[in-house]
C-alpha cells in the first residue's frame, strides 16, 4: 500500500487512522468517568483543551457554537498531529501541495455550505453583491481566493520549516555533534511551526465563517 501511495498521502492516512483508534478510547475513558471524583492525568488534559476551544468557538458563534465545535475541532486536531507527524518518522502531509489544496476545498466547502443554509441563497448573493452588484465579481473572487490562501499557507510554512532545517545542517562544519542540535532544531521548525500553523488555519476558518454567516447566529 505504501508503495502505491506518495509519502505525504500515506502519513496522511495513518495519522487519520491513528486518531480514530486515539479518540474512541478517549470517548469511552470519558463515559466511564465518575462525576464525583477528580479527573486527573490526560483525560484531564484533553477534556481542559476542549473546554478551552469550545469557549473560543462560542465568541464568535454565540449560543449556537455547537453546531460549528465539532467539525473546526476535529480539523484542528488532524492539522495538530499531522503537521507533527516528522516526529514518527512520517512525511509532513501538508507539504505536499495536493493535500494543502485539498484543505483549501474544504475551508471553501465549509464556508460556502453553512453559508447557503444559514443565510439561504438569496442573502448570500446579497452579501456578494454589496454595496453594489457591479462588485460582485471582485467579492466572488475574495470568496474563493481566501480558502485558496489558507492551504497555500499551510503548505508554504510547513516546507519552509523544512527547508530550513536542512540549510541549518548543511551549513554547519562537518565536527559539530548534530545529535544535540537536532533536538533543538527540529521542535523549533518542525514541530513549532507546525502546532503554529494548525492554530492559525483553525483561526483564520472560524473567523471567515463566522463573516460568511455575518453574525446572522449569534445572541
Amino acid at each position: 500500500m505504501k508503495k502505491m501511495l506518495s509519502p505525504n498521502m500515506f502519513s496522511s492516512i495513518v495519522v487519520v487512522l491513528a486518531l480514530i483508534v486515539l479518540l474512541t478510547i478517549l470517548g469511552k475513558r470519558v463515559e466511564k468517568l465518575d462525576p464525583k471524583k477528580p479527573i486527573k492525568g490526560p483525560i484531564f488534559l484533553a477534556i481542559l483543551g476542549i473546554m478551552k476551544l469550545n469557549d473560543l468557538i462560542s465568541t464568535y458563534y454565540g449560543a449556537h457554537w455547537k453546531r460549528y465545535a465539532p467539525i473546526l475541532t476535529g480539523i484542528l486536531i488532524y492539522l495538530a498531529f499531522a503537521n507533527t507527524a516528522s516526529l514518527i518518522g512520517l512525511s509532513t502531509p501538508l507539504s505536499n501541495i495536493n493535500i494543502a489544496l485539498t484543505f483549501s476545498f474544504i475551508a471553501f466547502m465549509i464556508i460556502q455550505t453553512f453559508g447557503l443554509i444559514v443565510r439561504t441563497p438569496a442573502k448570500r448573493f446579497k452579501d456578494l453583491a454589496s454595496p453594489s452588484i457591479l462588485l460582485f465579481p471582485i467579492n466572488l473572487i475574495g470568496e474563493l481566493s481566501t480558502p485558496l490562501a489558507m492551504g497555500l499557507r499551510l503548505f508554504g510554512n510547513l516546507l519552509s520549516g523544512a527547508v530550513i532545517t536542512i540549510i541549518i545542517f548543511y551549513i554547519l562544519p562537518l565536527g559539530v555533534n548534530l545529535i544535540p542540535l537536532a533536538f533543538v532544531v527540529h521542535p523549533i521548525f518542525n514541530i513549532g511551526f507546525g502546532l503554529i500553523q494548525a492554530f492559525v488555519y483553525f483561526m483564520l476558518l472560524t473567523i471567515f465563517l463566522s463573516m460568511a454567516l455575518e453574525a446572522a447566529e449569534v445572541e
